[in-house]
């Protein structure tokens, strides 16, 4: 939004105004009182600011220092931050609030990687200006706070410290990252491990890495911690169109989908192998979500992987493919200015210079005419794609199509289009539901990625692992994932590094305590990020859902959130690919249920304390007035999750004599031990996650 005293574009969720500093009424219906959310800080400040004050003119100093941190607050607006304070010559910017991305710690990294390059340009006299920045990843709470009128996010949590922490133990111009932001980012980013530092006013030492590029993604083959698993028949399938492409000459491509984490990449990352050995070259494009506002970034990517390639600069490559000695006599002369007029527009756009020393006429003018550009475009992105696969047969991948910016992606439609009559495979991983429009051109392969089975995500978790994972343990692990292979493997190595994965025999075996009930840190951003994308009504849906359990009944959830989500709601979840109905239910009302426990996880882990008792205790008083009463262990868990001790015991006595009287005396034993604790002083209330099953009938 635009603020309201000076009228500059302001950074979404920003507290301030980067240009006049006015604080900035912050938009919180998505918060409602409030929730946990994992975030990525990033505090930057300004090198010698006092020296500078005290050595040159007053007004000089400010003038400069005021643009710099102008630029800088773009750079936070660019990357999707949200501006949370400037501090005399230092800004702290949030990523993550109050919307979250599937790549906040990365956006982060590249915000201040930017900050850096471009702050030379704010010299002060003779003395350039320098900064220090630190970066921090964790959860913090995120809350409405109303002072002196206005409205405002307040966050807390370990993030916001660490951050700033950081950025004293910093040099100047250097960044500090801590781990999880690392490893969060990489490979995008490249970063040095430095080791464990014990900052000020923190108990525990924080590892600590410095940040020194961007690394563009090469392949995924530095991702590949374990071998592919139980996508044999979708890897013969991608198979066999490269080496029918390289018998025949005559290409093909292909629409793997799936959600994300499914291992669309992974699978895509096997095919290098196969079609160097099949004589393709190779092309790997990956997209981003914060890049879908640059436009024609696909297209430079392009352009700079063959660049690499061929060891010349980007307009060299260009130049060649399109205007080269052996083309351009031959190009009819309206077709010559409309795709040079085009490129000029195309390289204006995705800041790529083309210079006179690389053959390029010096200021050449651009197309004004909106049809003569896209007219242009079609027909230089039409020659680039032949004479790209002129010398070789080639195979290019898309990864992570869905964030293709829309200025490529309709050149990208158009090679898609191409491969049947060149040899050019094309394949592109996408999540639902969207599909695009190529995918039904008859030389295009859908390929549809479930979860892997049970044996396979046992087989999958022993690999991360490095030794087999015992029975129980693996269903348990497939149970909490449907067999989403990221989500294996982040929370086998988690395990792993909280030393809670137990040497059995010749198997390991998963705690069974907290362990069982832990999100990683990663995942928890990841599906966050989903969450956050929902419009606000299935957003409060699907975290009042996580009190009911992994399955529930469709009028308890809509009497439990009142008039703040109805039955379409539930629709766009199951879109999301959040919820599921579940079919064949005995009951006569409509079931859902979470599609695996991790969403149940996440969306529990957001709800504040109060926020969480205050449903767990309606949804125990709707459970009591219920014609069909729910069962007294169930009563009992929402009465101890709400805080009442008194009716807990009430509850869990009634459930244990229950449960002797049909011979569940295990059950029983554990009831009234649960009891016994309460009275003795047991501590009311739950996990910060909710247990793994549970459901509640019908009312």
């Amino acid at each position: 939004m635009p603020c309201p005293e000076c009228g500059t574009a302001t950074a979404p969720g920003g507290h301030f105004c980067h240009n006049c500093g006015r604080a900035l009424e912050i938009p919180t219906e998505g918060l409602r009182v409030g929730d946990r959310r994992i975030v990525t800080a990033l505090f930057a400040d300004l090198v010698g600011y006092t020296k500078l004050v005290d050595e040159l003119d007053p007004e000089e100093v400010r003038v400069r220092v005021d643009a710099a941190l102008g630029i800088m607050g773009q750079a936070v607006i660019h990357f999707g931050g949200s501006l949370e304070k400037f501090i005399g010559d230092a800004v702290l910017a949030v990523f993550g609030v109050p919307a979250a991305h599937d790549d906040d710690p990365l956006r982060a990294c590249l915000c201040a990687l930017e900050m850096q390059h471009a702050l030379p340009r704010y010299s002060v006299g003779d003395q350039p200006l320098e900064l220090r920045i630190g970066i921090a990843t964790g959860e913090v709470v995120a809350a409405t706070r109303d002072l002196a009128g206005i409205r405002s996010v307040a966050l807390t949590g370990d993030p916001m410290t660490t951050a700033a922490r950081l950025q004293q133990l910093a040099e100047p111009n250097e960044i500090l990252v801590d781990e999880a932001t690392a490893s969060s980012g990489e490979p995008r980013i490249g970063v040095e491990r430095i080791g464990e530092r014990l900052l000020r006013g923190q108990r525990r030492p924080v590892s600590v890495c410095r940040l020194y590029g961007e690394r563009r993604i090469v392949s995924h083959a530095s991702r590949r911690s374990a071998p592919l698993i139980g996508r044999d028949a979708e890897k013969a399938r991608l198979s066999e169109i490269i080496r029918r492409t390289a018998s025949t000459g005559k290409g093909g491509a292909a629409l793997v989908r799936g959600e994300p984490g499914v291992g669309k990449s992974r699978l895509l990352c096997e095919m290098e192998e196969v079609a160097r050995a099949a004589g393709l070259a190779w092309m790997w494009i990956d997209n981003a979500p914060h890049s879908m506002v640059s436009p024609f970034r696909g297209v430079r990517n392009m352009v700079d992987w063959l660049a690499d390639e061929q060891g010349v600069p980007a307009g060299v490559v260009g130049r060649h493919l399109l205007f080269g000695d052996d083309v351009a006599p031959n190009l009819d002369p309206d077709v010559h200015r409309l795709m040079l007029g085009a490129i000029a527009v195309l390289a204006r756009d995705s800041e790529m210079d083309l210079l006179p020393e690389e053959g390029w006429e010096s200021g050449m003018p651009t197309l004004a005419d909106a049809n003569e550009i896209q007219i242009g475009l079609r027909l230089a992105t039409h020659l680039w794609v032949t004479r790209m696969v002129q010398d070789k047969p080639r195979c290019v991948i898309l990864d992570d199509f869905h964030w293709s910016d829309p200025s490529s992606a309709q050149l990208l439609d158009i090679m898609i289009r191409m491969a049947a009559d060149l040899p050019l495979v094309v394949l592109a991983g996408s999540r639902p539901p969207a599909t695009p429009d190529w995918a039904d051109v008859p030389h295009v392969e859908l390929i549809e990625l479930a979860g892997l089975d049970e044996a396979s995500t046992k087989e999958l978790g022993a690999a991360v692992a490095g030794v087999s994972i015992e029975a129980e343990s693996a269903h348990w692990l497939y149970e909490r994932t449907a067999g989403n292979a990221l989500f294996v493997g982040e929370i086998v190595r988690t395990l792993h590094e909280r030393g809670k994965l137990e040497q059995v025999g010749d198997s390991l075996r998963i705690d069974g305590g907290a362990a069982r009930q832990s999100v990683p840190l990663s995942l928890r951003a990841l599906l966050g990020a989903r969450i956050d994308a929902l419009p606000p009504g299935p957003r409060y849906a699907v975290e009042t859902a996580s009190v009911i359990g992994m399955t529930f009944d469709e009028r308890v959830l809509l009497e439990l959130c009142s008039d703040g989500c109805d039955s379409s709601g539930l629709q766009t979840l199951v879109d999301a690919g959040i919820l599921a109905m579940v079919e064949g239910s005995a009951t006569p009302n409509v079931q859902w249920r979470f599609r695996h426990q991790l969403f149940l996880d996440a969306a529990y882990g957001r709800l504040l304390a109060d926020r969480r008792r205050w449903l767990h205790a309606n949804l125990a008083d709707l459970l009591e007035r219920s014609e069909h009463r729910a069962d007294a262990a169930e009563l009992a868990r929402h009465r101890m999750a709400a805080g009442d001790g008194a009716r807990a015991i009430e509850l869990l006595d009634r459930a244990a004599r229950e449960a002797a009287a049909v011979g569940a005396f295990a059950e029983a034993e554990g009831l009234a031990r649960t009891a016994a604790e309460l009275r003795n002083g047991g501590k009311v209330g739950e996990p910060s996650v909710a247990p793994m099953t549970q459901s509640v009938p019908a009312t």
